[in-house]
């Protein structure tokens, strides 16, 4: 008897492209933001890193995209876009800020 294949066998998850990222950036900050690193895989986009300037001088605030995955520079268990505040260059603080649930981003 020939096995049926489950959904989640035959189903591919929709990885988002730079263009879709830029575009959640764009929708948390409203300023121009600096490029620090953009990663991809045989599978496309797994990480994005950008900084925008803090309120001060020695404050910046990184937003840093992540597919879900284990990848040599850290791992996720979802795909997400998180906010991490610096001053003098180390982190202080952070949230997530958007999350990719079913084919559509979700801004927490």
């Amino acid at each position: 008897m020939e096995k049926e294949p489950n959904l989640s066998e035959t189903e591919l998850e929709h990885i988002p492209t730079s263009e879709e990222v830029c575009s959640v950036f764009g929708e948390l900050i409203k300023s121009e933001y600096v490029e620090i690193r953009k990663l991809e895989d045989e599978q496309g986009l797994y990480l994005y890193d950008i900084k925008i300037p803090g309120d001060s001088a020695d404050e910046e605030i990184g937003y840093e995209y992540m597919r879900k995955g284990h990848y040599k520079e850290g791992g996720s268990l979802s795909t997400e876009i998180h906010v991490v505040y610096y001053e003098k260059g180390v982190p202080v603080g952070g949230t997530s800020a958007a999350r990719y649930i079913n084919g559509k981003w979700i801004i927490l």
